[in-house]
């Protein structure tokens, strides 16, 4: 795992870590440099080449009110920049040029690759990048033409099909519309509203003929008031002009024959107090001579005015009994009998029409609630019409529409909104642009510089063995009492174990030395270090060297110490101190030899040595079974430090069933190869069942990597060497 991968502040300790993990992987980093930069020559050998040319293509966009982008919506400028380069205009261009392919095999063979990009005065600059150097300077003017040919050829088939189309479906749209109008029609005759608007049309007019008649009854009464004026009682003329100005705005003259009811009462009463006519009253028949004629008086009323000129001049000369002036005054007086009796037949006809057109009033009035009946169903059938109406579809829109539409395609089809016209070559180059070596060879070690470090980098990161001391106390919250480094594999036997009178072996003494006195500092907290059990997660992790060390170093201190193997399958401890493996622990358990005879002293002082004895797959029985408990028992009264070495955690028991007859634990990481996981599950087994873990220790620590050796560099050799040691 990476060094310092989790710690917070990036430190100078964490720059030489990875300067280490840098001179660990330098060989593989180097391979990968050079791998990347052989797969850029393979590559350089093998791609084919690739030519550049670069031509304009002049763009005409006019926009009119109707052309064929409106009609066939494909005269955008970037849908006309896309379309240039669509696949089929691609395979039409190749074909043009000789070359009988599709387009996925003309991308592979032929075409690499191929743009567009509109300039600063909206023309297209048209870049193709292909195998031959004459196909890319004859590329863009074959595509323009062939795109203009095809679209011309689509819009010819799409004119076609739209008038073919719209002819077919206006057909059977009419046919809709006929079958429409006549459900319509029978609708409207199946709810009456043919016969209501007949109805309605018969007296549509009363309110305007009401108000008309109301309003000439308004100035008729005027006039009759303004001829019972005092001051125009001898004024005949003036009456018959009052008579005649109300009769011409008359619409309604009397008939010749015409009955008007006159109320059964006095009329002059009756007209004069705008009474209505009594139905059951009399009725006045209009005789010839009320029928309204010309003005006739107006003949009168001129000779009126010569007479009385003539007379005006007469009585200056003569006396009035003159004869001279009796013949013009009879005259004037016959005449002035003439314009009374136009008078009162101008009068009573006046009275007539003014009863008339009373009597209209009321018959109107009369009618004005069958009037607004009529009105009021024929405006719910019209209701009822437009909501049929909103229900059916509109045909007449579809039919407009679809004739809109085939005339503007038959008229708009050849006016174009966007042309495309082939200049001329910008650039072209007839040595090829790729593979470019320079680029290639910067690229291919830029990829191997990158994975140079992503690589080692990812290869630390996934690797999930122990091998810092502090992150493994992080991880277990478990604290590390010490390190052992490696030991030369040519070491074997007693070579493996430390002895004070070896100065090679001084870092390896100290070492064990730095365990011991962490152990028993442990033990002032939690139990006494009297009984140590020494255990693993998984076999060859050196716990039998840990535990043969650590009992010498005791034995050091001059306590009496004592090794045991507990592995009763098969322990390898006598192999260390060179003897046979019985009697040992086994033989004692079975009672086939006594406890003394078992135990033998080594080479070392102080330190005393119980096999395993004879190897049994029943070991876990004999470590559970009360005897050996007494034995232990026995022995924790004869020796000050008890050292056990047992079988890994992960697959076997015994080393659970004896966490109640030892003090503490000593956990054996082989560093760099014991998985965190498998670790972790061993502690997690041993805490289960009971066990005081004194702490770890990382085994087999490879002091002269860069990366241990910055990390540990007290622990180290050299260290140790430049400092001599004194005699423990």
């Amino acid at each position: 795992m990476i060094p310092g991968l989790k710690a917070r502040v990036f430190s100078l300790h964490d720059v030489l870590m990875y300067l280490a993990i840098a001179r660990k992987h330098v060989r593989l980093m180097a391979l990968l440099i050079c791998f990347s930069l052989m797969c850029g020559l393979t590559f350089y050998i093998f791609a084919r080449p690739v030519y550049h040319a670069q031509a304009l293509v002049r763009v005409e966009d006019l926009a009119r009110p109707l052309d064929a982008g409106n009609i066939y919506n494909d005269s955008q400028l970037q849908t006309v920049a896309m379309q240039l380069t669509a696949p089929n205009i691609l395979e039409r261009t190749a074909h043009a040029l000789g070359i009988d392919e599709s387009n996925r095999d003309l991308q592979e063979k032929y075409l690499t690759k191929i743009s567009t990009r509109f300039n600063e005065d909206r023309n297209l600059i048209v870049d193709v990048w292909v195998a031959t150097p004459d196909l890319a300077n004859q590329w863009t003017e074959t595509m323009v033409r062939e795109f203009l040919t095809s679209r011309s050829e689509k819009r010819v088939k799409d004119r076609d099909l739209i008038v073919k189309t719209y002819s077919k479906e206006m057909e059977e749209v009419l046919t809709r519309l006929d079958r429409q109008t006549f459900d319509k029609s029978k609708f409207q005759d199946a709810r009456g509203l043919t016969e209501a608007l007949i109805r309605l049309k018969s007296i549509n007019t009363l309110p305007d003929d009401l108000a008309r008649l109301r309003t000439r009854i308004d100035e008729m009464g005027r006039v009759r008031v303004r001829l019972q004026d005092p001051a125009l009682e001898n004024d005949v003329v003036a009456k018959l002009s009052l008579i005649a100005s109300i009769e011409e705005k008359g619409d309604a003259p009397l008939r010749v024959g015409q009955a008007v009811a006159t109320g059964g009462e006095d009329r002059a009463n009756n007209l004069a107090e705008k009474k209505p006519a009594d139905p059951n009253g009399t009725s006045v028949i209009v005789v010839p001579s009320l029928v309204k004629s010309p003005r006739p008086w107006d003949a009168l009323l001129q000779e009126q005015q010569q007479l009385k000129a003539r007379i005006d001049e007469l009585s200056k000369k003569y006396l009035p009994a003159n004869k001279n002036l009796a013949e013009p005054m009879k005259l004037l007086a016959d005449i002035e009998e003439k314009l009374e009796a136009e008078y009162q037949v101008a009068q009573t006809r006046f009275d007539l029409e003014f009863q008339e057109a009373i009597n209209k009033k009321n018959d109107l009035e009369g009618k004005i609630p069958e009037y607004d009946e009529i009105k009021r169903k024929y405006d719910k059938l019209l209701a009822q019409v437009a909501l049929y109406d909103l229900s059916r579809v509109p045909y007449e829109a579809y039919v407009a529409e679809m004739n809109r539409k085939k005339e503007g395609t038959e008229f708009a089809g050849e006016k174009e909104r966007v042309n495309l016209q082939y200049a001329d070559l910008i650039d072209k180059s007839d040595r090829p642009v790729s593979p470019n070596r320079a680029k290639l060879v910067l690229v291919s070690l830029a990829i191997g510089l990158a994975l140079s470090v992503a690589v080692p980098f990812l290869i630390e990161y996934l690797d999930h063995t122990l091998t810092n001391l502090e992150e493994v106390e992080s991880a277990f919250r478990m604290r590390g009492l010490g390190i052992v480094p490696q030991i030369d594999a040519s070491s074997v036997g007693a070579a493996a174990l430390i002895n004070r009178d070896e100065s090679h072996k001084d870092a390896l003494i100290e070492n064990f030395r730095v365990i011991r006195t962490n152990v028993l500092s442990m033990g002032s907290m939690t139990k006494e270090p009297h009984v140590i059990m020494v255990t693993s997660a998984m076999p060859k992790e050196g716990k039998t060297v840990v535990s043969s060390n650590l009992a010498v170093s005791f034995a050091h201190t001059g306590a009496r110490t004592l090794l045991i193997d507990t592995d009763l399958r098969r322990g390898r401890l006598h192999r260390l101190f060179g003897y046979r493996k019985d009697p040992g622990l086994s033989n004692v358990l079975l009672n086939e030899v006594s406890l003394e005879e078992a135990c033998r002293p080594t080479g070392q002082e102080n330190l005393t040595i119980l096999s395993a004895g004879r190897h049994l797959e029943s070991g876990t029985e004999l470590l559970g079974s009360p005897r050996f408990r007494e034995v232990m028992q026995t022995l924790r009264e004869r020796y000050d430090r008890i050292v056990v070495d047992t079988p890994p955690v992960l697959g076997l028991s015994e080393t659970s069933i004896m966490q109640t007859l030892v003090d503490g634990v000593l956990f054996v990481i082989w560093t760099g190869n014991t998985p965190a996981r498998s670790a972790k599950s061993a502690i997690d087994m041993l805490a289960a069942n009971g066990a005081n873990f004194y702490g770890f220790v990382l085994n087999r620590l490879d002091l002269s990597a860069t990366a241990n050796y910055y990390q540990y560099y007290y622990y180290s050799h050299d260290y140790y060497y430049q400092h001599p040691l004194e005699n423990a």
